[in-house]
């Protein structure tokens, strides 16, 4: 069960069935549990958790997050994003617009609850709308590389930029900044979540297709909690084998 305490956060876990690259991966189970039961698991670890919630709109994964004795709301299956599906999910539970709630990915089991609390706690002291987390590129790891999106910070350790490509350029080569890539767990209030998902898109977050641009560029601001972070999420079959194989070595 979910170790926060009264008015703790309240995690919400968006999971659908469909995915081009790797379809019914929530439901995947060769670690003899579904890939979203282990997101689950993971988030009700974090200290700063209260609640736990699947918002799904497949019946499928609503009943195993049940049988294995957690929490799912149904939602439309017509959202455009997760973070439209959580929306709805927060108006469904009756959230009030002052609960804190977290947005974990479906597709990361691997997920350190550590992180939850950090990110949490970056929201809780910087007065910002939205709180998130980098972390310093790991081994093998590129700022080059366009599926990983990238994140500069001002001096209070807000976000001022993302993007798929290498930021900040280093002109001169001799900058000395430590290249920060972007870990996709979010934490706002329920009222700015409601906010956010009648902003119109903007023209930066269909460039870059990164949602979270909306928010800076309607004006908001992002703290950022910055910690080794080296999960990876679940895009492929080729990386739930990968996944599978740390866990039945003990090494996840």
């Amino acid at each position: 069960m979910p170790g926060g305490v009264a008015n703790a956060a309240v995690a919400l876990i968006p999971a659908r069935l469909g995915s081009t690259r790797f379809p019914r991966k929530a439901l995947a189970s060769e670690t003899g549990k579904p890939m979203v039961v282990h997101v689950r698991e993971a988030a009700e670890r974090a200290a700063s958790i209260g609640r736990v919630v699947v918002a799904t709109d497949a019946e499928e994964i609503a009943a195993v997050v049940r049988d294995r004795g957690g929490e799912a709301v149904m939602t439309s299956g017509a959202h455009p994003n997760g973070t439209s599906r959580l929306a709805e999910a927060a108006t469904l539970l009756g959230l009030d617009d002052e609960t804190v709630v977290v947005n974990v990915q479906g597709d990361e089991p691997e997920i350190d609850p550590a992180l939850i609390d950090l990110a949490i706690a970056a929201h809780a002291a910087s007065g910002a709308e939205v709180a998130t987390i980098a972390s310093p590129f790991g081994p093998g790891q590129s700022p080059l590389d366009p599926n990983i999106v990238k994140v500069v910070l001002d001096a209070r350790g807000r976000a001022l930029y993302f993007s798929r490509s290498p930021i900040p350029f280093d002109r001169d080569g001799a900058c000395g900044v430590c290249p920060l890539k972007h870990v996709g767990l979010y934490v706002y209030r329920a009222g700015f979540l409601r906010r956010y998902v009648l902003m119109p898109e903007t023209p930066l977050e269909r460039a870059e297709r990164l949602e979270q641009l909306r928010v800076l560029e309607h004006g908001c601001s992002i703290a950022v909690g910055v910690a080794e972070a080296h999960h990876i999420g679940i895009d492929t079959p080729a990386q739930y084998a990968a996944f599978v194989a740390r866990w039945r070595n003990g090494t996840q």
